[in-house]
């Protein structure tokens, strides 16, 4: 079944169907807060934004971007201002659906073609819907994010996020000429370069202990290297020294260091860690 097949089968695209020929229906306008709600209330779900990968498969991650923004593309002078929502799931690569809100199905459709210009998308009356990485979401996610799309509804219940392990904070994260990278037994080791080819400094570490949820996390580490390349940068590390590594919503901050580093799904829907 064809994505517009499916919406079409949900109720979602155009309204709900005339209830006679000819009779007027009302685009519903949805919103961020009813939607978020419903994604909340659904029995997997927890507010944030997945690490590099879940430890629990069928995790939904729902996020309100603080970012919002503002689409110009093919609209002339005046932009359109929309709300921002992130939903994702997956295991071993979480993979999501940005949800734009705007003020009208106007403005949404005035977007649309600029909003879906990188990975693609689809405008939902006043939504426009698009992937946050190359390879989309699944169907199950899609029909997930798809049928929980509100104008109105209660408020979401308060749901802990599942606990976090050592596996939460392994895997590749990311940010503008700086790295990191944590292996399955808890090694890790982070590097910042000056520019493409200037290195300014290079931490080798074990993870000592985890605490926390996939969402908002901690690991304690013990320094096993440290090599610092740029003598401007003034930090001196000394093998055996412990640091944290702090994990908020997708972002791990080093407390020694002072870096930080994204998930994939943290850097593509927030723009946090650099172009």
């Amino acid at each position: 079944m064809t994505l517009g097949r499916m919406l079409a089968v949900l109720g979602l695209v155009g309204g709900a169907l005339a209830a006679s020929a000819g009779a007027t229906v009302q685009t519903p306008v949805y919103t961020r807060t009813a939607t978020q709600s419903c994604l909340l209330r659904l029995p997997q779900a927890v507010a944030g934004v997945p690490p590099v990968s879940s430890t629990v498969p069928r995790t939904l991650f729902v996020y309100a971007l603080t970012r919002d923004d503002e689409s110009t593309a093919g609209m002339g002078p005046r932009p359109r201002a929309h709300k921002q929502l992130g939903i994702w799931s997956g295991a071993r690569t979480p993979r999501g659906i940005i949800l734009s809100f705007f003020k009208s199905v106007r403005d949404a459709r005035a977007s649309v073609k600029g909003l879906a210009s990188l990975y693609g998308g689809m405008r939902i009356g006043n939504v426009v819907a698009t992937r946050d990485q190359e390879k989309g979401p699944s169907r199950t996610l899609r029909t997930e994010v798809f049928g929980c799309l509100r104008s109105s509804g209660p408020p979401a219940p308060q749901r802990r996020a599942p606990q976090a392990v050592l596996a939460t904070f392994a895997g590749r994260w990311g940010g503008h000429d700086r790295g990191l990278l944590v292996s399955p037994n808890g090694r890790g080791s982070e590097f910042a370069l000056a520019s493409c080819c200037a290195r300014v400094y290079r931490l080798g570490f074990r993870i000592l202990s985890v605490g926390g949820t996939l969402t908002d996390a901690t690991a304690v580490y013990r320094v096993t290297s440290y090599k610092r390349y740029d003598r401007s940068f003034k930090l001196q590390l000394h093998k055996g020294a412990t640091g944290k590594l702090e994990l908020r919503n997708g972002i791990i901050t080093n407390s020694l260091t002072r870096d930080f580093f994204c998930s994939g799904p943290a850097w593509g829907a927030t723009g946090a860690c650099g172009a």
